[in-house]
């Protein structure tokens, strides 16, 4: 090879490196809006679509077509085939399609087409012929062209009263007409630009969109289609019942509530919390009615956190709960001008956060609570209006527990209010959620609606939900659910912090149960996909059958071979059967060893294990092993006294508890019954109560968990009516004698 050669040759390798990139760049996805006055004269849904795409970096894009773009306020790419007055029929009468879709070339065909049709009573088959020729004309020029057809607006003009229900007619025929029409090749997809827009609210005679709420409307049912036709995010939404991840996959709320406006200094939580799986952290704000407000430089920070710690972000502002009660409290207006405040740190961060509107948002004034629907619904399109398109979380009024059923029976109001229908509704679940009837009627009503359990506990001032139900009908549901709180409540709802002074190393029985119980987040939590959570399908490997070790009457010790798992076991759980009885998750143990107690004497049990890995895959169960405990003799004594309150309304008990055996007692529950009916006033005082029918238990707290030898502990209540004392008690199962 000579050197001229040589060096003709090296060019033109180096030319065609050079170009390659361009000519092998993906195009832009072309994008023809074809329909009439509401499409092109001004059809500023387009602007507003366009502009949505943009900021959620679908740069991709060129809307095409033969009209120039109408003034929208802002530049924008506005080519269409929006043909004021036009009907379908007549496009294919005068055969116009075929020219535009030579000059366009698209890609996607968004059309919204009839309303001329309709109101030239023209009959809805005669429509769909036209459609079908289209389809055809389309396909010719393009053979995987996609199309979005719309089921067309509402229409009720003054010179047409029959109009309205040809748009109905029209609109029932369009999804079959679709089904049939569609092909894996060029799929048809139809958007409901019907359901929720109002000819009275949402037009300007009737036909045409208004710009302050009609074209919102519209492009906001138009944007999830059109990125979905496309391939891609729009970030977490709502469809149906479920929450989603832009890339459609379902997401589950498996997270704990902090209160970082009032412990802006701990923001280790965020790395403490995500070891235990959560997978949402619900972070209180403030909007400086009442606490902060939280500066943007704030919010943009607390987003940083969740997203290093792979947690998607709940952002809530705090200074709303109990309007209309609590003296100084916010209102949702008033909430939608902080997050409007706010919204250049929340732009862009569709994928990884949800905006609560308000915690709480009205107290127990059923007058106020009363106007929560129109309150909630002017807040959403205020920040609508604001360009952000994020997933809303609406909290029911009547300090979160929607007694008064508000917010059940107008939820979908304010979700068809919502111009994106992108709002999920948190109802908070403390004393009025006392049994399994309550929490299953409540999250029944929902069954249409999109629902997450925003706050929950085990304990409250108003009475003791039931926790155990929530979260197993929550995980039977695939609802969401936020505990609260990590850390920092005051003394008299101390109960409700899961870590002592912010140590993930010190849960208190609340965090136990919340995080490692049946049902809980450690063993039911998926981390988003955006951050690579999914990706996991493998399961870790069986985990040895367990020993069991040290067996006494009233506990044992369990160790079993580990597994082993592609990326990490995280943990196991442990499943106790009594007898030939069936088996229940009775704990979550980091590691291959676990400590049983308050185990009855002379009583079978059987055990089996489980493993887990981050990606929440839990491997096959163990082996079966089977212990018998040793008999056991009374090893406690109980005094019991009470003190009747004038006229038998009421008593106050006091409750002396003493270990009479050679051992320490780590951990109690004494249960006893009343028969007369009486019932316990909650919370009492040195143990955590609980009550069921006549059946009441009493459990230790952290300071008097372990009683030595011959040691005792004193607790008590207050309760009513007044009537005849236990006749029985046991301590961990074991009956004791009294004194």
């Amino acid at each position: 090879m000579t050197w001229r050669t040589l060096r003709a040759v090296m060019a033109a390798l180096l030319l065609a490196a050079f170009l390659t990139p361009a000519a092998n760049a993906a195009a832009p996805a072309r994008i023809m809006a074809l329909g009439d006055s509401i499409t092109g004269s001004p059809g500023c849904w387009r602007a507003l679509l366009w502009r949505h795409l943009q900021d959620t970096g679908r740069t991709d894009v060129d809307f095409v077509g033969s009209l120039p773009a109408p003034g929208c306020g802002f530049a924008y790419d506005g080519e269409n085939e929006g043909h004021g007055g036009i009907l379908a029929t007549n496009i294919v009468r005068d055969n116009q399609l075929p020219g535009w879709l030579s000059s366009a070339r698209p890609d996607v065909v968004l059309m919204h087409l009839g309303t001329n049709d309709v109101w030239s009573n023209v009959p809805a088959a005669t429509i769909l012929n036209a459609y079908t020729a289209m389809l055809g004309q389309m396909r010719a020029s393009n053979p995987a062209i996609k199309l979005v057809v719309a089921q067309i607006i509402p229409m009720n003009p003054s010179n047409c009263s029959a109009c309205a229900q040809r748009v109905i007619d029209l609109n029932a025929a369009i999804p079959g007409w679709a089904r049939t029409n569609s092909t894996a090749a060029s799929p048809v997809t139809v958007v409901d630009q019907w359901t929720g827009f109002s000819t009275s609210a949402d037009t300007t005679d009737g036909v045409h969109p208004n710009s302050t709420t009609g074209i919102q409307k519209i492009e906001g049912r138009w944007f999830p289609a059109v990125v979905a036709t496309l391939g891609g995010a729009t970030g977490l939404h709502v469809e149906g019942t479920k929450i989603v991840e832009g890339n459609g996959t379902p997401f589950v709320m498996r997270g704990v509530n902090h209160a970082y406006v009032w412990y802006p200094g701990q923001n280790r939580a965020f790395a403490d919390m995500k070891p235990f799986g959560t997978n949402t952290v619900r972070v209180v704000l403030g909007s400086g009615q009442r606490w902060g407000p939280t500066p943007a430089s704030e919010v943009a920070n607390v987003i940083s956190l969740c997203k290093q710690n792979r947690m998607i972000c709940v952002l809530e502002v705090h200074d709303t709960t109990g309007y209309g009660e609590q003296a100084g409290a916010a209102t949702l207006d008033q909430a939608a001008t902080y997050w409007i405040g706010v919204a250049n740190a929340l732009k862009g961060q569709e994928n990884y956060v949800v905006i609560n509107l308000g915690n709480e948002p009205f107290g127990n004034n059923a007058s106020v609570s009363a106007t929560w629907a129109s309150a909630t619904s002017g807040a959403i399109g205020r920040l609508r209006g604001a360009g952000l398109q994020h997933l809303i979380m609406a909290d029911a009024p009547m300090w979160g527990q929607d007694w008064g059923n508000v917010m059940r029976d107008n939820a979908a109001s304010v979700l068809n209010a919502d111009p994106l229908r992108n709002t999920v509704f948190s109802v908070h679940m403390y004393g009025v959620y006392n049994t399994a009837a309550k929490v299953n009627a409540y999250l029944d009503a929902f069954k249409a609606l999109p629902l997450v359990v925003g706050e929950f506990g085990h304990n409250h001032s108003d009475g003791d939900p039931d926790e155990d139900t929530i979260m197993a009908q929550a995980q039977s549901r695939g609802l969401g659910y936020l505990g609260w709180s990590w850390s920092g409540n005051s003394g008299d709802v101390g109960y409700l912090d899961m870590t002592t002074n912010f140590n993930p190393a010190s849960l208190t029985p609340w965090g136990e149960r919340f995080l490692n119980g049946a049902n809980g987040v450690r063993q039911t939590s998926k981390e988003a996909t955006i951050f690579g959570g999914g990706g996991d399908s493998q399961p870790p490997s069986v985990p040895g059958t367990p020993a069991a070790s040290g067996v006494t009457s009233r506990g044992l010790t369990l160790n079993w071979v580990a597994s082993t798992d592609n990326v990490g076991v995280t943990g196991y759980d442990v499943f106790r059967a009594t007898g030939s009885g069936s088996f229940a998750q009775v704990a979550s143990s980091a590691s291959t060893t676990y400590a049983d107690s308050g185990l009855t004497p002379s009583t079978t049990y059987r055990y089996q294990v489980r493993a887990r890995d981050a990606a929440g895959n839990v491997s096959a169960f163990s082996g079966i092993v089977t212990a018998t405990t040793a008999a056991g003799s009374a090893t406690c004594e109980v005094g019991y006294a009470a003190q009747n309150w004038g006229g038998g309304n009421g008593f106050t008990a006091s409750v002396t508890i003493k270990n009479t055996g050679t051992s320490a007692v780590d951990g109690w529950t004494l249960a006893f019954s009343y028969a007369d009916g009486q019932r316990v006033t909650l919370p009492g005082w040195g143990a955590t109560f609980a009550q069921s029918g006549g059946s009441v238990t009493a459990t230790n707290l952290a300071w008097n968990r372990t009683l030595a030898p011959n040691a005792s502990t004193n607790i008590g209540f207050n309760g009513s009516p007044s009537g005849a004392d236990p006749a029985a008690f046991t301590l961990n199962g074991s009956t004791c004698t009294t004194g």
